[in-house]
């Protein structure tokens, strides 16, 4: 897309200028937005934003967004070895500004999600379930090991999945016990993902999913999915709006457990003093 457009941008008109500098800064929206969305945004018309799809060589915008799709996200081109080559090895000043706004977009997400009642529902399950099991997959494994460990310092039964016995034996709640599993993954997805989480819901679990805007293998799994901009333009991306909406989601545990979470940590500080964890 990126190149198609450096290809024809010596004869865009200003209109279509300020399409280009959008899916610039954005190149994951041909394949997530409507036209009609992407057009509302810019304030000009679908046929505009159809023209200039037209101008860089496809049919109308389904077919952009068909190829893009296939060149971008396809099983081959989404081996690490290419996102190294074609995301690592080339960094501009311009691409900088770019990840920039995507950086932006990306956590402007996560505090969007903190406004809604779906969070709302998801802080309730953190704070009340009886316990609470964190996985993630692939590049994921280590935020899940991350909030796992920071969660466990507001609660009691904070469990990581790791996923070794490989049936995931720990899953298996007491009768009337009310758990909660965390899962977060990004494309390409792990393929024990959606396995997991519906095996989850047919032991009983609450599964809440934090991925990116192409996870559409969640939806009618669970209700608690949060879709993140996809970052997939950086070479193993951190990803930024996840730890955000993680960072966030502590946050507001931390609120809502109040004096509990405050005796909690009392007591894992004094813990740390006993044995010298830190340095003076």
């Amino acid at each position: 897309m990126s190149r198609a457009i450096e290809n024809a941008e010596a004869g865009f008109t200003q209109k279509e200028k300020r399409i280009a500098a959008y899916f610039q800064a954005r190149p994951d929206a041909v394949i997530v937005e409507k036209n009609a969305d992407i057009a509302k945004k810019l304030g000009l018309s679908p046929m505009t934003v159809t023209r200039f799809f037209r101008k860089l060589g496809f049919a109308d915008t389904a077919d952009a967004r068909a190829r893009i799709i296939n060149a971008s996200y396809s099983s081959g081109s989404s081996r690490v070895d290419r996102r190294f080559e074609d995301n690592f090895l080339r960094r501009t000043s311009s691409g900088s500004e770019s990840d920039l706004d995507l950086s932006y977009a990306s956590i402007e997400a996560a505090f969007g999600f903190r406004n809604g009642a779906m969070w709302t529902e998801i802080v309730e399950l953190l704070c009340a379930s009886d316990a609470v099991h964190i996985t993630g997959f692939q590049t994921m494994h280590y935020l899940a090991d991350g909030f796992s460990r920071r969660l466990s310092y507001l609660r009691d039964r904070v469990h990581l999945v790791d996923r070794i016995d490989g049936v995931y034996a720990g899953l298996l709640p007491e009768d009337g016990e009310r758990v909660t599993l965390v899962m977060m993954d990004v494309f390409r997805y792990g393929a024990h993902g959606p396995q997991l989480a519906k095996l989850a819901k047919k032991r009983g679990i609450e599964v809440v999913i934090l991925a990116d805007e192409f996870c559409d293998w969640a939806t009618g799994i669970t209700p608690h999915v949060l879709r993140f901009p996809a970052e997939t333009h950086f070479f193993l991306a951190m990803p930024q709006g996840i730890t955000t909406g993680l960072n966030l989601l502590l946050q507001d545990v931390s609120t809502q457990l109040g004096e509990a979470a405050g005796q909690r940590v009392k007591k894992l500080s004094e813990a740390q003093d006993y044995f010298g964890l830190f340095l003076d």
